[in-house]
């Protein structure tokens, strides 16, 4: 038998009331967490998510990438939205069947509706890792895959909440850092990541920045 799904919500039957037990808040979770309200992000955030991605990936980079770099990132961010929406539809509904979705995204909204910070957790590596054939680092699987904020939004606690939603319980996890980025590094360390010494180049559409990972292991 079919169910209705609305990933605002979860199934339509009583079957979301058994979800397995996860060390994540559930997909439909609202958090205050001081000047902001924070839950994940639905399919009709697609078009606002993109935006607002876009505006804060170019901004938060200054001196360590090119004007234009900043420019071509604002200029695709409508392109991505059709496969943004579909995205963010697959995973909730995953999660809403007790799976574990590819990715988890959570918003940090102002009081008017404004996006002024995105976290995103996956469970798998990225697809240019396999590429690569990136060495997995032993029992670490988890990446910090995305985590900015507005301007605004720095120093008020928000980015330590997202990361704790994000990796709950000091979850083991690795991210990867564009060189240069002085404060995020000074961030994960402050959360207990470290390098490990393994480099790769962001590729042409990043200017072939150096890319550093970081990880941490088990509290």
């Amino acid at each position: 038998m079919s169910t209705a799904f609305d990933p605002r919500t979860g199934p339509s039957t009583a079957a979301a009331a058994h979800r397995p037990e996860s060390p994540f808040d559930a997909p439909d979770a609202v958090h205050r967490i001081g000047a902001y309200l924070v839950r994940r992000a639905l399919p009709d955030d697609a078009l606002a998510y993109c935006l607002a991605d876009a505006e804060m990936v170019s901004t938060s980079y200054p001196g360590v990438m090119p004007e234009q770099w900043s420019k071509d990132r604002l200029d695709e961010a409508e392109v991505l939205v059709p496969e943004k929406a579909r995205a963010f539809a697959e995973n909730l509904e995953a999660e809403w069947r007790g799976e574990e979705p590819q990715d988890r995204t959570w918003l940090a909204l102002t009081d008017e509706g404004a996006i002024a910070g995105i976290c995103v957790s996956r469970a798998t590596p990225q697809d240019w890792e396999a590429i690569n054939d990136v060495q997995p680092i032993p029992g670490v699987t988890r990446q910090l895959n995305h985590l900015y904020l507005r301007p605004s939004a720095q120093g008020t606690g928000l980015a330590d909440a997202l990361m704790d939603l994000a990796l709950p319980g000091r979850m083991p996890a690795y991210l990867w850092i564009i060189g240069g980025n002085e404060r995020g590094r000074r961030f994960y360390l402050r959360h207990g990541f470290v390098g490990d010494g393994v480099t790769y180049s962001c590729g042409p559409v990043w200017y072939d920045m150096p890319l550093f990972r970081m990880y941490r292991t088990a509290a």
